[in-house]
């Protein structure tokens, strides 16, 4: 799989527009602390949320991409903590975050990790592809394998331990030009921890 991401990223110089969930959302996300942008790409996503305040960390299986991910960074003058890594078969590091953004990226074997990774308080933004293949007669330019698709409905179902901010998934029914077509945005936030529930948590301890 890394190849093929090499392979890609290598031809690719332009950096890719920032995620729709996260432009026009920001007023629900810190403004300081960390941030995880997990599969990070080309670094887009990262460089943004640098800017809004956050120091940003990007993981990602491609060394290709993380190389090119460096030059952006350096043009931008933005400082991201880059880490190439193989998100489904090496284990985590221990720290967690303010905010996990994930974009065009989906193995669902790793939503547990998302969540445990994130500090309570924390955001999740998560945008990717839906099952949706075509609107109004044309075809969308996706990943065509189902298990990189989105059932109706399912970003809701993978991280139900979150209190949604936002949710958007209008499958076939969204315009054709609108930056969400063909794509699902989840927007939620992880629960604080309160001082009764630490209270009753003690005293069960007793």
């Amino acid at each position: 799989m890394p190849e093929r991401w090499n392979q890609r990223y290598s031809a690719t110089l332009v950096l890719p527009n920032v995620s729709y969930g996260l432009q026009k959302n920001t007023h629900l996300f810190p403004t300081s602390g960390t941030g995880l942008d997990l599969a990070c790409g080309l670094g887009q996503n990262s460089i943004f949320l640098t800017k809004q305040g956050l120091k940003m960390y990007g993981w990602d299986y491609s060394t290709t991409g993380i190389e090119q991910m460096e030059r952006h960074c350096r043009r931008q003058k933005v400082e991201v903590n880059q880490r190439c890594i193989d998100l489904k078969n090496t284990p985590w590091p221990t720290q967690s975050f303010d905010l996990i953004c994930v974009t065009a990226f989906l193995e669902r074997t790793l939503c547990p990790q998302i969540i445990s990774h994130l500090n309570p308080g924390g955001i999740l933004v998560y945008q990717t592809f839906n099952q949706v293949t075509d609107i109004d007669g044309q075809i969308l330019n996706k990943p065509q394998r189902q298990q990189f698709l989105l059932a109706a409905g399912e970003l809701l179902e993978l991280f139900t331990e979150l209190e949604p901010l936002v949710y958007h998934d209008e499958q076939e029914r969204a315009k054709l030009d609108h930056p969400l077509a063909g794509k699902a945005l989840l927007i939620a936030r992880k629960p604080k921890v309160t001082h009764h529930q630490n209270s009753r948590n003690t005293d069960g301890l007793a």
